[in-house]
């Protein structure tokens, strides 16, 4: 097809910016990449489609379309709230025609419609190595499933065939698979040097291989070995459609993820009236009544990493509204059914099965407490951040903190420099661990016993099974050598803090 008919396909509504007389250039296929160095990822002929995301000035726009190379022209989404002036530009010196796309419209859209051109130009008598394919793409574009092309293809191949997350979740599939094999699939696709791998007679082939990142993508997995010739051709096709179809899946989510957005700023204003609230919520069908939470997750590799990573350690249990704000990816999540107990322990379970792919990345998890109200929406929100925060400083490949967490002194104990504790700890407790070693006594012992009794004497000497009167006695003892008071409120807190230190 032409790039002029692209442009009069009205439901696209396409715009052009640079290039109004190179419309005749040829487009042999589509590709969608948001990579700031594209070049092994396109070829000669394609439509590339970007959102804009590795734009960072003028520098980064001509690096980007040198690396494009011979391709037929670049089509713009609106990640950016509109086409920087330089990249217009930039795609002008190059002779690169340059298109934007109304924010409306999905790339997934655009994608289609290339298809449908290029198998019609197929004609009903292709060669024999490209007829399984246009059979593949006119399924999937034609309104048949994903699970339709996965059963087509493992017909053809003669073996069974799934696409797969990777936490080891089976997306579609053409027969059941055992679990101990989707884990130990998931993490040899997590793990392996090299793609495709091959773990126990299965092979893994990655669906996008300019994804950010493995723990972002989603990978095929078939019997036997690397499919070669024709059958190559069928696998590496069967992964591109696979990737048209979760853009498309991207492309409803980035229109929920503009109205959360929305809801954000809407909260973050400290203006936000309960109606609009309320509102944003119904527009995402999202409800309250039966419990909501929030999730916030942080790992390295970016927003996008953030945003694929949290919305896939949600499903299939409770699937929630996912967004990037504030180095963070942050979810809505409605409980449907689920305790808060239940949905932590599932993420968590999740999470530490990509932990194989972390490589030195670190994924830190917040989960707040429970609301039936929206009026509490912002307070969960942040309690979600303050609990990732906290995860964060663990030091452990894969942390979680929940809302209850939270509000527990351990939490803040666990967020204070281990340095800062240990002095805390010698200079409140230094005296009593000194005296008790010297002289074979349990001052410190009889001290927390008495702060975990509250203060009372009697239920103090009965669980140490002394007198009162020597209860007394060692308490008075313990204020001598460490120079403060019992009966003073501050202190006891003090020392509490300090017994709970280690």
């Amino acid at each position: 097809m032409r790039l002029r008919e692209l442009v009069q396909a009205d439901h696209l509504a396409l715009k052009v910016l640079t290039g109004h007389d190179l419309l005749d250039r040829q487009v042999c296929g589509v590709s969608t990449t948001d990579l700031a160095e594209p070049s092994r990822f396109v070829k000669p002929g394609e439509l590339v489609l970007t959102e804009l995301t590795w734009h960072t000035g003028a520098d980064s726009s001509r690096n980007f379309v040198k690396a494009l190379g011979d391709v037929a022209a670049l089509v713009s989404g609106t990640a950016l709230k509109g086409v920087p002036l330089d990249l217009v530009d930039v795609c002008a010196e190059a002779g690169l025609p340059l298109l934007t796309l109304p924010v409306e419209v999905p790339f997934s859209h655009v994608t289609e419609h290339v298809l449908r051109a290029l198998i019609a130009e197929l004609g009903s008598a292709p060669r024999s190595r490209y007829g399984s394919r246009r059979r593949l793409a006119s399924t999937l574009v034609d309104g048949g499933s994903l699970t339709k092309v996965v059963t087509a293809v493992a017909g053809e191949l003669d073996v069974p065939c799934w696409v797969m997350s990777p936490t080891g979740r089976v997306i579609v599939g053409s027969q059941p698979l055992p679990e101990e094999e989707r884990a130990r699939l998931a993490r040899t696709f997590l793990t392996a040097r090299h793609l495709p791998g091959m773990v126990g007679g299965l092979s893994v082939f990655p669906i996008s291989k300019g994804a950010p990142h493995r723990i972002a993508n989603w990978f095929l997995a078939y019997a036997g070995r690397q499919a070669q010739g024709e059958n190559e051709d069928l696998v590496v096709e069967l992964a591109a459609l696979v990737a048209l179809e979760r853009s498309r899946l991207e492309a409803a989510q980035r229109i929920e993820r503009r109205v959360f957005d929305q809801l954000l700023e809407l909260l973050e204003s400290g203006d936000a009236a309960l109606p609009g609230v309320v509102s944003r919520l119904h527009t995402l069908h999202v409800e309250t009544e039966h419990g909501l939470l929030v999730v916030a997750l942080s790992v390295a590799g970016g927003d996008d990493v953030g945003v694929a990573v949290l919305d896939e350690l949600l499903r299939p249990l409770a699937p929630g509204i996912v967004t990037a704000a504030d180095g963070a990816a942050i979810a809505l999540v409605p409980l449907a059914g689920n305790t808060a107990r239940e949905l932590t322990e599932h993420v968590l379970a999740g999470a530490r099965r990509l932990e194989a792919g972390l490589g030195e990345g670190r994924i830190a998890l917040g989960v707040s407490n429970v609301t039936t109200t929206p009026a509490a929406l912002s307070g969960l929100i942040e309690e979600a951040r303050h609990a990732r925060a906290l995860a964060a400083l663990s030091g452990e490949r894969v942390s979680v903190i929940t809302g209850d967490d939270v509000s527990s002194h351990r939490t803040l104990l666990a967020a204070i420099p281990p340095d800062l504790r240990r002095s805390f700890r010698t200079r409140l407790l230094g005296a009593l661990e000194a005296y008790d070693a010297a002289n074979q006594t349990d001052l410190l012992e009889t001290l927390r016993a008495f702060l975990e009794e509250s203060g009372n004497w009697t239920a103090t000497a009965e669980r140490l099974h002394v007198h009162v009167n020597t209860l007394r006695y060692r308490i008075k003892r313990v204020e001598e050598l460490t120079g403060r008071s019992l009966t003073s409120w501050d202190e006891r807190v003090d020392f509490m803090l300090a017994v709970r230190m280690r």
